[in-house]
């Protein structure tokens, strides 16, 4: 993946879920002919995300919208990503640690952290919290989201092209659209 080992072992966040599921659940989008990243990454690597992640995504998947509708495609393929508790891990804080981040992404980085996994998959992408996740992971590196569909072209999983399509059908979903990072990985595929 873009110079660096290949991702074998993730841990996700539920932003990233949620992007990843969002072609599935998209009209305007048919994942039988065109790449689809969740069932990619789902089939591709070790997926672990702990409890509070599964309860956001429940949470999420009660709206009545793209986004519920693609947390519960990720809920619907539980079968293809473990869920383990980073408080059961014989390093866990006696409670969650206040990193400045959603619950989801503490005890992602929890998780990542006991488990030393190859990468911390997360929407987290800019802005001060980049800064907080980056600080907060040991030895895990961040996968933005956009960055791992960029990577899987540069794999060779899908073209670039597929890859700049992606990104656009989940960006308009995921407000990526104004992300300068997103900008600057869709001209890099050019």
């Amino acid at each position: 993946m873009s110079g660096q080992s290949r991702l074998r072992t993730v841990v996700a966040d539920t932003s990233a879920l949620v992007s990843l599921g969002v072609p599935r659940a998209a009209s305007d989008y048919d994942t039988g002919s065109a790449p689809d990243p969740l069932q990619y990454l789902l089939t591709s690597c070790d997926i672990v995300v702990p409890p509070e992640v599964v309860s956001e995504l429940n949470d999420i998947a009660q709206y009545h919208d793209i986004h519920g509708a693609a947390a519960h495609n990720v809920l619907a393929a539980q079968d293809h990503y473990t869920v383990t508790d980073p408080y059961q891990k014989a390093e866990a804080p006696d409670s969650r640690p206040a990193f400045g981040l959603d619950d989801g992404e503490t005890d992602g980085i929890l998780l990542a952290n006991a488990l030393s996994v190859d990468g911390f998959l997360t929407d987290v992408f800019g802005g001060t919290n980049f800064a907080l996740v980056h600080a907060a992971l040991r030895g895990s590196r961040i996968v933005p989201t956009p960055r791992l569909i960029c990577d899987y072209a540069r794999g060779g999983h899908m073209t670039q092209d597929q890859a700049q399509d992606l990104i656009s059908a989940i960006s308009s979903h995921r407000s990526w659209e104004n992300s300068p990072y997103v900008t600057q990985l869709l001209k890099q595929l050019e």
